[in-house]
């Protein structure tokens, strides 16, 4: 099985950057952005379980659906945003440009990560210049009959101002999503 890992963030936005870091953390040292990079079949299969390549991007893009329609599955690492019991988001405001691009908002994620399946489903943006993963999915499916299994590893994060480096919450819910990310792939 052919296995693509996308990192999606921007690592100069605190933990917005928990996806690109997961890569990082995976390859040893963060790749240029979209250079697919090999990771060590060690860390995730049993031989002969296929392989794990991996990516980050600052955004997705309708150019990934070419990407990941040649893999068998696609894991979608993301910052995910907490929602209070209230429904208003924990980062400045529902108005913060950031938590309107497209950033998971869950008022069920726990603390750390969660990693759920993503089935394709096509939405309408303002712009096609940054898309949901669900859409990329839908995309792929429409444009090459084929869609990969997707799924979509929401990682929380904490603190989104403008500096390079994770919150002290975000590291220890990146070690989480490692762990989660690790422990499905050796069993699947």
């Amino acid at each position: 099985m052919k296995t693509l890992l996308v990192g999606v963030g921007n690592p100069g936005r605190r933990d917005d950057g928990l996806g690109p870091a997961l890569i990082e953390r995976l390859a040893g040292s963060r790749p240029p952005e979209r250079a697919i990079t090999d990771l060590a079949p060690s860390l995730f299969s049993a031989e002969g379980r296929g392989t794990v390549e991996a990516f980050w991007t600052y955004q997705l893009n309708i150019e990934d659906a070419a990407t990941i329609g040649e893999y068998d599955r696609v894991i979608f690492a993301d910052a995910a945003v907490e929602e209070t019991e209230t429904g208003e988001a924990t980062r400045e405001s529902s108005d913060d440009p950031e938590l309107n691009s497209g950033k998971r908002s869950s008022p069920t994620l726990p603390p750390g990560a969660v990693l759920e399946s993503l089935s394709p489903a096509a939405s309408i943006a303002f712009t096609t210049h940054e898309m949901s993963p669900a859409s990329v999915l839908a995309l792929a499916e429409e444009l090459y009959g084929r869609a990969p299994a997707g799924f979509l590893l929401q990682i929380r994060g904490a603190e989104w101002d403008f500096v390079e480096g994770l919150s002290p919450e975000g590291e220890r819910s990146l070690a989480e999503a490692e762990r989660i990310l690790g422990e499905y792939l050796k069993n699947f």
